[in-house]
């Protein structure tokens, strides 16, 4: 029987990552965007370094790997060259060396899964969307890429969507790359294989969810998040996200923003000669007491701009509470660092909303009154949707107040400066003094 022949072409942005020898090579590009095939052709072609090899394609369920992984594999590697046993989804076939080749299909939507993968010897692996994967699955599979001894290169390929700035991919590849790790990015409308309209089409549909189309038509890293966007119609990542890393001008103040607790959030802020709202660092803990971040904030503001700036800073009116221990508050901490804050003047949350708002819909001659520096991750993301109003059942309906999680914390920071900043001039003095309705005073 004849084996039917495709020939591939590798789009532009791809070529690069088959010429490339790391050691463990990332895909992340929107929906369509060749990722999948870019990487069957490049396990095939390793199969071929040796006379024997064995690599692992992974994905979270066996039901992803039927519908996504095996079947784009046999779109370029016929099944009629070797013996495809569905049993144990493996499919073992004559190397290109004339060896043996073999290529198992696992799932890893457990510990247990997980666990298979110690007792495997490889070449190498595929991690097919593995934004959705647990890390120590790459560990595990890395370790075990040992066989055979003379392979002259174990790969380890990894592709995915775009993920949020503080998932481990990000981390491993692009925040703080780990040596031999290297990636490319793909942006949209590369492939040339596609629907004429097919990234046209679903910028329409996405019309109303600017996160998704970023993430899935644009190929920008960021998260998908359930909810709905507490500044939803206000921020646009192009516009409100710098390009590059900012530097605040020299004998300017920094303007720094605090919340409270023990998910202690600062925010760093300067208001720029030529009328720009700065937002230059975010410094945060899931888990640090007020007089440890103190210090912390205090080392690195020294450290970045020198034991020289001058500082003025606002935080949380809540913070003025005293603590049953040693009678101390918040407020009292901080001043015993050097660090002067005064309480913005409401803890509403109307007004504290409305001040950040009013600062990203300020976009004089095109250009956004506020810029973000690219490194305030969390920030950026709780823009994106992660600070959100949570959804109160399947009903379309959403609750009044934003949702108290991670994101939530360098928002009120952000939100207490803000007010302190630039006010609220033609809002009624009654949403100053009194919460609104089910918007309670301490709670955000």
């Amino acid at each position: 029987m004849a084996v039917e022949q495709k020939r591939y072409v590798a789009i532009p942005s791809l070529v690069p990552f088959h010429e490339s020898t790391a050691r463990a090579r990332l895909i992340v590009g929107p929906f369509r965007s060749g990722k999948s095939v870019a990487a069957v052709v490049e396990l095939w072609r390793n199969a071929s370094l040796s006379r024997n090899t064995r690599y692992l394609i992974i994905r979270k369920t066996y039901r992803m790997l039927m519908d996504s992984c095996v079947k784009t594999f046999f779109e370029w590697v016929p099944r009629t060259l070797g013996n495809w046993r569905e049993a144990d989804m493996t499919f073992t076939c004559p190397s290109p060396s004339g060896g043996v080749a073999e290529f198992l299909f696992r799932s890893a939507d457990s510990a247990e899964d997980i666990e298979k993968f110690r007792g495997v010897e490889i070449s190498g692996a595929w991690l097919d969307e593995a934004q959705e994967l647990h890390p120590d699955v790459k560990l595990i599979v890395q370790g075990r890429m040992s066989w055979p001894t003379t392979h002259p290169q174990f790969t380890l390929l990894v592709t995915t969507n775009p993920c949020d700035t503080e998932h481990w991919i990000y981390k491993q590849w692009v925040m703080d790359p780990l040596p031999g790790h290297v990636y490319w990015r793909q942006s949209s409308r590369e492939n040339p294989f596609l629907p004429k309209d097919y990234y046209d089409d679903l910028e329409r549909e996405y019309r109303d969810r600017p996160e998704l189309k970023k993430r899935y038509v644009d190929g920008e890293w960021g998260s998908v998040f359930d909810g709905k966007p507490v500044y939803g119609n206000e921020f646009a990542w192009d516009l409100h996200v710098a390009k590059e890393h900012l530097s605040p001008a020299p004998s300017v103040p920094i303007h720094r923003g605090w919340d409270f607790g023990l998910t202690p959030a600062c925010i760093i802020t300067q208001i720029h000669p030529n009328s720009r709202w700065l937002i230059l660092r975010e410094l945060w803990s899931d888990d640090m007491g007020i007089e440890e971040f103190a210090d912390t904030v205090n080392d690195f503001c020294k450290r970045e701009y020198g034991p020289h700036q001058a500082y003025e800073d606002v935080g949380d009116p809540a913070g003025r509470a005293r603590a049953m221990t040693d009678e101390r508050s918040c407020y009292d901490i901080l001043s015993s660092r050097g660090i002067y804050a005064r309480e913005a003047e409401t803890n509403a949350l109307l007004p504290r909303l409305e001040a950040v708002k009013r600062q990203l819909a300020k976009n004089p001659k095109g250009k956004a009154r506020v810029q973000i520096d690219p490194r305030c991750h969390r920030l950026i993301d709780g823009f994106s949707g992660g600070y959100k109003y949570k959804e109160r059942g399947n009903a379309g309906m959403h609750s009044d107040v934003p949702e108290k999680n991670k994101y939530s914390h360098i928002h009120d920071a952000l939100q207490y400066l803000a007010l302190d900043l630039f006010g609220l001039s033609d809002t009624p003095m009654k949403i100053w003094n009194e919460p609104l309705p089910r918007i309670q005073t301490g709670i955000f």
